[in-house]
This record gives C-alpha cells, structure tokens and sequence, in this order.
C-alpha cells in the first residue's frame, strides 16, 4: 500500500467566468470533507502536501492560492519563506487584530503578498483597527452565513477603501451569482460553479525518530553541520523535501547542489531547523508508508550507500553526487512521475540530474550496478564491475557493507 497526500481546491473565478485562482483545503483523504484537526495542523498540512510532495505547479499550475492562516501561523516564520506571486494570504475570521498582528501584517505587505480576510463580518474590532483595510487586498463575504443587511454594511464600508476587492464565497445559485455582480463583487466561489477537487500525490515515508535526532543536534550550543547533514542523508524522504524546500521557497541558489551539507551551508542552520520542525510537526501522528513504497525506499538507501562506498573505492572525490545518483534513483517510482516533471523541483548538480533522466555520464555505470547487484544479476555485475574498475571479490563485501548499513535505517 502506497502512502498518498491530499489537497483540497476550489476554484475563484472572475466576473467573466475566467479562472482567478484557487482556494486550497486541507485534506487527509480522497473523502472530500475537512477532517475534525486542529487548524494549525490543517494549514501545515496544506503548505507541505502542496510544496513539498504533490508540487504547487501540480495542484495549482500558473494561478496563485488562497491558503487560511491562523493567527498563531501568521507570526510563524515559515510563512516568510513562501512565495508571494504563488500564495495570497487569508486570515481567518477568529484572528484578533492586533497591532502587533498588524505590524506582522505591513511585514508580508512589503514581501509582496497579498491579504485577503476570510469570512468577513463587519465587527467592532475592524471599526476600530481600521488601519487593517489598507493592507487588505481580498475581503471574503459569505453568502450562506450572512443576510443580505449585512452584505449591504459590508458593501458600504469597503466603498471608502478602492484597494479592497470583494469575493463572494459560498455562492449556490445563479441568482446569488447576479446579486454578488450587481454589488460590486468581482470575485466568486462556491458550488455554483463547482464543488472542491482533491488532487493527490505520493508521500515518501519517513524514519520520524531521526528528526529529533537532527533536532537535537541542531538544538545543540555549537551544532555541527556534518552531524546534521549525515542524518538527514540517512533519510530519503527528509533528504528529497530539503532539495525541494530549497528549490520550492526560492532562496535564489543555483541548481548546483552536489550533496546535503552543501545544501545546509547554502541555506544555514536556521532555515533547516524551521524546515524540519515544519516537517516533523507534519508527520507526528501520521503513518509510515507500507509495502511497496517502503520497499523502495530501503532499496534506494542500500543503492545510494554502495553507489558511494564504489565511488570512494576508485578515487572518485565526488562521492556524494554518487550517493544522491543512487538514493534518488527510484524516485520516479515511488512518486509516479516522470524525472522531467520531477526534475523541475529538484535542485540538484548536473551529472546527478542528468544520470537520473538517464544520460551517459561517469556516476551512470555505478547505479547500473547497484541495480545488478539488487537483482543478482551475475552477467551484469561482472560486466559493469570490470568497466568501473572494481574487482568482483571488492563488490561482494562493499554489497554487504550497504546492505548491513541500510538495514540501521530501518
């Protein structure tokens, strides 16, 4: 049994009927209703499943996302690591505004985000923070928890505020539909023009207890990138959500990474730690991946350790783009897709790149015999052994010595 993520989407249109953008919800099956979790847990859901396993370009192509944010989240420094023109910031109608959250605000403001308030309810918190509506970009307006009275105070007050766009949520019939144009709305969303799609995606499995070892380390007075970076690299799933945080969260870092301490030192200790913690907090109550899944995954380590160990044996000082040869090797099984779409999130050096879409390169000949040697195939592994150098007698033990060492992952 494979293990699946899942987002929900809806989308936003515009008066013409053309597609704005889509509202994404948190899904943790095919069943298309929210689940009873925390809402902290819901967004972290949302952002990881769209980023970092599915892939934004998969679940929302070239049109930007409206994502709920918590008030606890929008203080969370993770948000400052999204992108702008790909996410439009909706706060959640529970959310006191503050001035410290109003500063938080004007924050994301100079970023480039956008704002949109969620499920709007002309309160007296918004009468009084009135500077708020000078940041706000979208004001969201339900059609079924609001009488038309009250649509009408809302319509009134945003008039004064020409930056401000009305988009009416929940819209059911077509005369909602004429009643939103006709009061100035420019954006809608509801099942009157369609019900929320769940996209999913293949999740990688995890080894959950080595977060809080790299967590430890990382927490440590003097933290030593080597220890955080062997960890992680002990961890497919960590190590392909790290090449595509880095990639997803545009650090402005070229697709030149040969291994995971380089990473770490592109992006500094501080970014790894909020990543992980994203990511850990993600997974806690969450399974692993069963069956077929996790027996690639196992098959990829051992693939990615002897990969390096032959590597080392022949003098090659690039050791580690053999090893992300090797790990990442089975990649395209597991999430079934293709490197081409895989390879857009990736941030990885060329030779590895160009090994897993299958080109001739010098790491080539060394996953094609971690290959010979995962399926015993004698003829091959004598044949691709004498091309790169290895004596079979060295192969065996080097064979044993990633089998014993990927069975420590387990």
């Amino acid at each position: 049994m494979e293990a699946s993520v899942f987002v929900g989407r809806q989308p936003i249109l515009d008066r013409r009927g053309n597609l704005y953008g889509y509202e994404l919800l948190y899904r943790n099956s095919e069943i298309n209703r929210f689940p009873n979790v925390d809402p902290d847990k819901a967004t972290i859901g949302v952002l990881v499943n769209t980023f970092l396993s599915i892939g934004i370009d998969k679940v929302t192509g070239a049109y930007p996302s409206f994502i709920n944010f918590t008030g606890e989240l929008l203080v969370h420094e993770i948000v400052d690591n999204l992108n702008p023109t790909r996410v439009i910031i909706e706060v959640l109608e529970d959310v006191e505004i503050t001035p410290v959250l109003l500063t938080r605000l004007r924050k994301l403001k100079s970023k480039g985000f956008r704002i949109a308030l969620d499920d709007f309810i002309l309160g007296k918190q918004y009468e009084v923070e009135k500077g708020l509506f000078e940041l706000v970009d979208f004001i969201k307006v339900d059609f079924i928890q609001s009488d038309r009275h009250e649509r009408g105070r809302i319509e009134n007050f945003v008039r004064v505020y020409p930056n401000v766009q009305l988009l009416a949520e929940k819209i059911e019939t077509e005369e909602e539909f004429e009643e939103a144009k006709k009061a100035g709305y420019v954006l809608f969303q509801g099942y009157f023009f369609a019900t929320p799609e769940v996209i999913s995606g293949t999740e990688v499995p995890a080894i959950e207890e080595r977060n809080f070892q790299i967590m430890e380390q990382l927490n440590a007075e003097l933290p030593s990138i080597r220890d955080v970076a062997t960890l992680i690299t002990h961890d497919l799933s960590l190590t392909y959500k790290l090449l595509r945080f880095i990639n997803t969260y545009a650090f402005g870092i070229p697709r030149k990474i040969t291994s995971v301490q380089q990473a770490i030192m592109l992006i500094g200790l501080q970014e790894t730690k909020k990543w992980l913690y994203v990511i850990t907090l993600h997974q806690l109550g969450e399974g692993e991946g069963q069956g077929r899944t996790k027996a690639l995954v196992d098959y990829s380590l051992v693939r990615a350790k002897l990969c390096e160990l032959l590597a080392k044996r022949t003098d090659h000082q690039n050791s580690d783009e053999f090893f992300l040869a090797g790990m990442f090797s089975l990649l395209d099984i597991i999430l079934c897709r293709d490197w081409q779409e895989i390879g857009e999130d990736m941030p990885l050096s060329d030779p590895v790149m160009q090994t897993l879409m299958g080109q001739d390169t010098s790491l080539k000949p060394f996953v094609e015999l971690a290959e010979a040697v995962e399926r015993l195939d004698l003829v091959r592994m004598k044949t691709l052994s004498a091309q790169v150098g290895i004596p079979m007698d060295d192969l065996c033990v080097y064979s044993q010595e990633a089998n014993r060492w990927g069975r420590q992952l387990g």
